[in-house]
Formats: structure tokens, C-alpha cells, sequence
């Protein structure tokens, strides 16, 4: 059986992930402590839940251990620091069960993309303004994931820029390697359920690396 936590569980992609989750895993959904009086709720198909607050280290390690697969799908918004994302990441690898060194899958952003020319889409006029931001975390976050040096394992899922939430369901997506341009990926779209699939594809086959998922 592999133990996953799943941040960002009442979230849309998170959502999605729960419908299509892969077989042969126990799900945790990561929710806020609330009050310590109440049981934590549990999302629909999700198996139990823990507590997450991402500034408080103890906690960050208890809902970690026995953890085999961390899937970051939280979305931060409005002004966070170009660092936000890689200090997210950090975290969850200073509280990682020493014992299963867990697999990080990370929804990616499209900001990160490469257009050529060493740019990235969020330096692109096009790159909606209310977004920034998070655009230039994401390419942040993607550049010290894949120069890490360190044995921490990860997964880096890239949606294209039109990442529909309620986009048609299809019930297939594509795959696609990194490359130095990846200008025609920006012409691709996908919808939040479509995702998913590659979410749990991700999971149940221990992706690693960066990966641009279409439809």
C-alpha cells in the first residue's frame, strides 16, 4: 500500500485528483487544524485526513510521516514573493519521513515554460498581469527542482496556459518531455479533470522529472 498526502485537497485539481484517484493507495487529504475539539473533515473519497499548517515545522512532520508521495496542488495567489514556491517545496522536504524519502509531485504553472532565447512565458506580453506572480514562482520553483543536486525525488506537471476548470472531460491526456523551446506547447489546452488523470498516472507509476501535460 503507498500512503499519499495530498496538499491542496479542496482545491479544484485537488478535487479532481480524489474522483480519479489511482488503485492501491491510501489517501490523505492535508487540511487546515481548525479546532482542536472537532475530528478534521474528511473529503469525499479521500481515506482519512491530517492536519496541515505550513508554518508550523512539528506538524508539517506528523502529517508527513509514513508518507510515501507528497502532491502539492495547493495555488497561491495574489502577491506571493518569487521565492513563495520554493520555500513551499522546502518545507515539505525539511519535514519528509526520513524513512521513505517521499516522492514531491508539484502542479506546475505555466510561467515556467520556456519560449526560446532563455525567457519564459510570464516575461511574455501576453502572460495575464493578475497572474504574475505565481508565473514567476513557478518558473522559480522549476529551475531549483531541476538543479537539485540533492536526493530528493520530484515531479514538476506543467499545464498549458488555456487549463480549463470546466473544460469537457475527455478522459485522455499527452504527455510531453522538456525541451530548451517550448513555444508550441502554449498553443495546447487542457481541462482541470484531464489533468487529473495525469495526476494519478503520476502517482501510481512514480513519475519523476518535468513533464508538460495537454490534452
Amino acid at each position: 500500500m503507498t500512503d499519499v498526502l495530498l496538499l491542496g485537497a479542496t482545491g479544484r485539481t485537488g478535487g479532481f485528483l480524489l474522483n480519479h484517484r489511482p488503485a492501491g493507495i491510501r489517501l490523505y487529504a492535508g487540511v487546515r487544524p481548525g479546532d482542536s475539539t472537532q475530528p478534521l473533515p474528511v473529503p469525499a473519497h479521500a481515506d482519512d485526513s491530517r492536519a496541515i499548517d505550513l508554518d508550523d515545522p512539528t506538524r508539517m512532520r506528523e502529517a508527513l510521516t509514513g508518507i510515501d508521495i507528497v502532491v502539492n496542488a495547493i495555488r497561491l495567489r495574489e502577491q506571493i514573493p518569487a521565492r513563495a514556491l520554493i520555500d513551499l517545496h522546502d518545507r515539505i522536504v525539511d519535514a519528509q519521513d526520513e524513512s521513505k524519502l517521499p516522492l514531491i509531485v508539484h502542479v506546475g504553472g505555466a510561467g515556467a515554460l520556456h519560449t526560446g532565447n532563455g525567457r519564459r512565458f510570464w516575461q511574455d506580453p501576453a502572460f495575464p498581469t493578475v497572474t504574475l506572480p505565481r508565473g514567476i514562482a513557478h518558473a522559480a520553483l522549476r529551475d531549483h527542482l531541476e538543479s537539485e543536486t540533492t536526493p530528493h525525488r520530484w515531479a514538476y506537471l506543467i499545464p498549458p496556459p488555456s487549463y480549463q476548470p470546466g473544460g469537457q472531460f475527455t478522459g485522455t491526456y499527452r504527455r510531453r518531455q522538456p525541451a530548451v523551446d517550448e513555444r508550441t506547447f502554449l498553443q495546447s489546452s487542457i481541462s482541470y479533470e484531464d489533468f487529473a488523470l495525469a495526476l494519478a498516472d503520476a502517482i501510481r507509476d512514480r513519475w519523476t522529472g518535468t513533464h508538460l501535460i495537454s490534452a
